[in-house]
């Protein structure tokens, strides 16, 4: 009977394995903007939703919240995709 270096066999390696990272797998990239471009986004967002209204006025404030969550969602996911226009028959 012979003994493998202070193993049983079939068991598992109990120290973990690092996952060697493959250089070729795209790496989400990263997209940095100053505090400045992004004010600038927000303020004209915000412009945009109080013309869409009908320029009335007592909602900057949510015009500004909404804006900031818009253009939060654009930087992290892109521009909103346009549906596609479906044609009658």
């Amino acid at each position: 009977m012979t003994k493998t270096a202070g193993r049983k066999r079939g068991t598992a390696d109990p120290t973990p394995k690092r996952r060697e990272r493959n250089p070729q797998q795209a790496q989400p990239q990263r997209l940095t903007i100053s505090d400045e471009e992004l004010y600038d986004q927000v303020a004209r967002k915000a412009y945009k939703l109080y013309e869409q209204r009908g320029e009335a006025h007592g909602h900057d404030l949510d015009d500004w919240l909404t804006a900031e969550r818009l253009v939060q969602e654009e930087l992290l996911h892109g521009p909103p995709q346009e549906e596609p226009v479906m044609e009658e028959e």
